[in-house]
């Protein structure tokens, strides 16, 4: 006998129930035919929320503002069904646990329980509100934005609800958010630029790596991702073509279990690019090369193909952010650099600041960063501290020398 796990139903829902084999199944009546006798129709589903649907469009029932019949289901139920069944099928699985992880620790708690129709643009115009005030990230927040959106439009398409509460929303950056990003310098400051050179610089395999994003623009998984055969000594070019990213494993009831550092494509299309190489550059992965020549020797294990990673393990295999991460903050904290927050993404910027202190055109720029519009090289990759300030004021200096030289007009 088939478990009924539902004993409470909506307005004209009829009679919906799982069998023992999972699957989801509502009877519906029609009417009578002309001897009395009750019409019904039965219809199937895999999940609860595809039975309704079929239920609501198959007797054309509708809730007030032309809402859809899916009274029973919260928007936790549909979410998730909505993000295992299409977002999982349409991203990649980082992606795709991002986004779980944004509906878990943010939208659940918050309207999880609520139905998709009873939650308004009032609601969640106040929850983007708190989490700003809270601290939150505007990128953090524009990302959970994005998924309700996302959500919410797939809802309307399926006739759930008439309007998708979310177009109205906004999501500005505080005051003090606004106060923060522009007085934050991202690049590593000039006067510590040459102590990091020195220090990190020389060291074996760090030092490569870290001149590799600081004068090669490479985001820290395509240069972990980097092979010989895209390192051409010769000409002094680097192509940058891949990028590491760590795949999740996921149980049953999409939880990650595992996660694994796999070589694939690069963050955008326009993330493909070759770049020149600068001298320290060249003479860095030059000297790495002869090492791992060296130790291939020692070893037996190739490591300088064209296929070989350039700083890949020992053992040639590929290396993970986390572990590499670690390597780096402990050779920061033995240099006495921690306190300059160091970080990857950081010799990326000062790679871009470089060239903006040489006036380079920042459509180059954007070319050799690997950007899709030069508003994002402008806007976020262009730091400005008191040198800029000086020169402002020396070029002022000079032209006021100017004006002061000439005779005025008669």
């Amino acid at each position: 006998m088939a478990k009924k796990t539902n004993t409470r139903r909506g307005n004209n829902e009829g009679s919906i129930f799982q069998r023992k084999d999972g699957r989801w199944v509502a009877t519906v009546t029609l009417g009578y035919d002309d001897n009395g006798k009750r019409v019904r129709k039965t219809l199937y589903g895999k999940t609860r929320t595809d039975v309704a649907v079929k239920m609501s469009t198959l007797v054309g029932t509708t809730l007030q503002r032309g809402h859809t019949s899916i009274q029973n289901d919260n928007l936790q139920t549909i979410m998730q069904e909505w993000l295992i069944t299409f977002k999982q099928a349409d991203v990649t699985p980082r992606t795709f646990d991002g986004m779980l992880m944004r509906a878990r620790n943010h939208i659940y708690p918050v309207f999880g329980e609520m139905k998709i129709n009873e939650i308004t643009s009032h609601q969640i115009q106040i929850f983007f509100n708190k989490m700003s005030l809270n601290g939150y990230a505007v990128a953090t927040v524009r990302k959970v934005k994005f998924l309700l959106n996302q959500f919410f439009n797939y809802c309307k398409r399926c006739k759930y609800i008439y309007d998708n509460p979310v177009s109205d929303c906004i999501v500005k950056a505080t005051a003090k958010q606004k106060e923060m990003a522009q007085n934050k310098y991202k690049a590593i400051p000039m006067d510590v630029r040459e102590k990091f050179i020195a220090t990190i610089g020389s060291h074996p395999f760090l030092g490569p790596l870290a001149l590799t994003q600081m004068f090669g623009s490479l985001r820290i998984g395509e240069a972990l991702a980097l092979k010989w055969k895209n390192i051409d000594f010769e000409n002094k070019t680097i192509e940058i073509l891949a990028a590491i990213t760590e795949m999740p494993e996921f149980d049953k009831n999409y939880n990650v279990v595992k996660r694994t550092t796999v070589i694939g494509e690069t963050k955008t299309a326009a993330s493909i690019r070759k770049n020149p190489m600068p001298e320290i550059l060249a003479n860095s992965l030059a000297e790495l090369f002869e090492r791992r020549k060296q130790e291939e020797l020692e070893t037996g294990v190739i490591l300088t193909s064209p296929n070989s990673l350039v700083f890949g393990t020992k053992d040639g295999e590929v290396r993970s952010y986390s572990g590499t991460k670690c390597i780096y903050y402990r050779a920061l904290k033995r240099a006495g650099l921690e306190k300059y927050n160091l970080h990857f993404h950081k010799l990326r910027h000062t790679y871009s600041n470089m060239l903006f202190e040489s006036r380079e055109n920042p459509q180059v720029i954007k070319m050799l960063m690997g950007h899709k519009d030069v508003d994002t090289t402008l806007r976020t990759y262009n730091s400005i501290d008191d040198w800029y300030y000086m020169q402002a004021a020396e070029k002022l200096e000079i032209k006021s020398i100017d004006y002061t030289t000439k005779t005025p007009p008669v």
